[in-house]
C-alpha cells in the first residue's frame, strides 16, 4: 500500500481557505510471474472554504518517497517493488514535484458556494518485469504538497 501523506495546516489563498485530504493508493495482490503492470488510483480531494466569489490557485506536488521519481519504491524488509504514480490514465505523466521531467497540478477555483472540493485523480503503476518479487506487504510513504 502506499500512503498519500497530507502537508501542512490549511494555506490561504487569494481569499479562499483550502485543505487537502488524501486516500491511500491500494494495489492488492500482485502476481509479478506473468510480465505485466498493476494498476490502481488513488484520491487527492482538496477543499477550499470562503465566500461565494472567493479564489484560490495552487499547484500540487508528491514526493518521491523511498525511491526517486524515475522509479518509486515499495519496500517490505530488504525486498523492494517498483511503481511509479502518475497524472494521466495512460501512465505517461509521472506526478511529482515538476523536477527531473515530473509533472504537478496547477489549477485554481472559484467558490459558488462556502464551500468547493475538486478531486484529482493519482494514477499508479508496479512495473512489470518485476519476476524476482517475493511475498510481502510492501508500502511506501509519500508527502503531498499544495504550493500556493
Amino acid at each position: 500500500m502506499v500512503v498519500l501523506i497530507l502537508a501542512g495546516a490549511p494555506a490561504r489563498a487569494g481569499s479562499a481557505v483550502c485543505t487537502v485530504a488524501t486516500s491511500g493508493v491500494a494495489f492488492g495482490s500482485f502476481n509479478p510471474l506473468p510480465g505485466q503492470s498493476a494498476d490502481t488510483n488513488g484520491t487527492i480531494a482538496v477543499t477550499c472554504s470562503g465566500a461565494p466569489g472567493d479564489t484560490a490557485s495552487y499547484t500540487i506536488t508528491i514526493g518521491s518517497g523511498l525511491g526517486s521519481f524515475l522509479s518509486r519504491k515499495m519496500l517490505a524488509g530488504g525486498d523492494s517493488l517498483l511503481y511509479n504514480l502518475y497524472k494521466d490514465s495512460g501512465c505517461s505523466q509521472v506526478w511529482g514535484d515538476g523536477s527531473g521531467g515530473t509533472s504537478t497540478v496547477i489549477d485554481s477555483v472559484t467558490l459558488t458556494s462556502t464551500s468547493l472540493t475538486t478531486n484529482y485523480v493519482v494514477y499508479s503503476r508496479i512495473a512489470p518485469g518485476q519476476n524476482s518479487a517475493r511475498v510481502h506487504s510492501y508500502s511506501d510513504s509519500l508527502l503531498v504538497t499544495i504550493i500556493y
